[in-house]
């Protein structure tokens, strides 16, 4: 007896159920896969019956080096950092297509501790403390960039990397964890490649194996492969508008895009990769205005259609449709922001969503699990 073969759209229906951190898999089935499962009516269908949320931290440098962080969820549910071991909590990293983050405890301590968790699961897991989360009057170190990437979710595998700066003498170095062999590694002779200094505090973006960062200068892209644990620079279009624009990584189609905006709310332009590990930038886009009255108004996030922003005004975010120019959410605002907030040297935005799968930390490293999804 022969079956009729399954159509796209039936398996589509079928995906559209299963959690958000496998989706990241089932999208790569093939281009016309990916490009409906970057559509906004999937995103939207998939949340709804897999009961995921999608949110964004918005995290600010308070006195004293400490940070506070406030928490704008577009969807229902609750999520908060309070369930976390650790006072004063500062997010250094975020892995967006799972909802994990790496927390650290902000402020001065000898020792900081390092803690991975689920949000929605309010799962934690307490790591080693690296070399620089060691601090003294006399060797002191800064964070400049930290990314995070899930390898795998079943069993669960992350891997960490760190760039930090010893204070007094200017030493840059590098460290990444393996959730595999829980330690911390030093990779040796490192040096930030000539023309790829870091923006402090940025916030990578994920393609394929890769974290990438704009670098300082405007002129390239700082890569770390985490398969391979190196680090390579790529160089941005020649033909990117440099004059009183932004620039913005974003991950289009399964590819490595940068979208330039202009401070008076419109795309100027989107260059993407010729393929997943390709070399040359293909320009995409034409110029696309985004009507929003807020002047404080950025990109903070593209969603995985590549035409939805997240934008961020002075206290608020929201969803906005760059080819259809409409508003896909309200504002969400941003409560309990201080007095002295305008004046804040960092403010860094960690947009995220998730499901409510369980993590399942291996048992010899979970300080304490507790609560439930709804």
């Amino acid at each position: 007896m022969s079956y009729p073969a399954l159509t796209q759209d039936m398996v589509l229906e079928i995906l559209s159920y299963c959690p958000a951190s496998s989706i990241e898999k089932f999208k790569f089935l093939n281009t016309d896969y990916y490009k409906r499962m970057s559509e906004s009516w999937f995103i939207n269908l998939n949340h709804s019956r897999t009961n995921s949320i999608f949110g964004v931290f918005l995290q600010y440098e308070g006195y004293y080096s400490t940070f506070n962080s406030s928490f704008v969820l577009t969807g229902d549910g609750e999520v908060s950092l309070d369930f976390l071991p650790i006072e004063r909590v500062k997010i250094e990293a975020c892995d967006a297509s799972h909802g994990i983050f790496l927390c650290v405890a902000s402020g001065y301590l000898k020792k900081t501790p390092y803690v991975v968790c689920k949000l929605t699961t309010r799962e934690y897991q307490t790591i080693p403390t690296p070399e620089t989360g060691y601090s003294t009057i006399e060797c002191d170190f800064k964070t400049i960039v930290s990314g995070l990437m899930v390898i795998r979710t079943n069993p669960l595998r992350y891997k960490i990397v760190k760039i930090s700066k010893q204070s007094k003498i200017f030493t840059v170095i590098c460290e990444v964890f393996d959730s595999d062999s829980f330690v911390w590694k030093r990779l040796d002779d490192f040096k930030q490649p000539q023309g790829g200094k870091f923006i402090l505090s940025s916030v990578p973006v994920r393609n394929n194996q890769f974290l990438n960062w704009l670098a300082s200068s405007g002129k390239n892209v700082i890569r770390f492969c985490m398969k391979t644990e190196t680090w390579s620079l790529h160089p941005l279009p020649s033909d990117l508008p440099n004059y009183y624009s932004l620039q913005l990584l974003a991950n289009q189609g399964g590819k490595l895009g940068i979208v330039v905006w202009k401070p008076k709310g419109y795309v100027k332009g989107t260059w993407v990769l010729d393929s997943t590990f390709g070399k040359s930038w293909v320009r995409m886009k034409e110029e696309k205005t985004i009507v929003e009255e807020d002047k404080f108004v950025t990109p903070v996030w593209f969603l995985r259609d590549n035409d939805i922003v997240m934008l961020g005004g002075f206290d608020w975010v929201r969803l906005y449709d760059i080819k259809t120019h409409s508003v896909k959410s309200e504002r969400f605002e941003i409560n309990n922001l201080p007095s002295w907030f305008a004046r804040s040297s960092i403010c860094i935005y960690f947009p995220f969503y998730s499901d409510y799968q369980r993590l399942n930390f291996v048992e010899n490293h979970v300080e304490r699990s507790t609560g439930k999804g709804p």
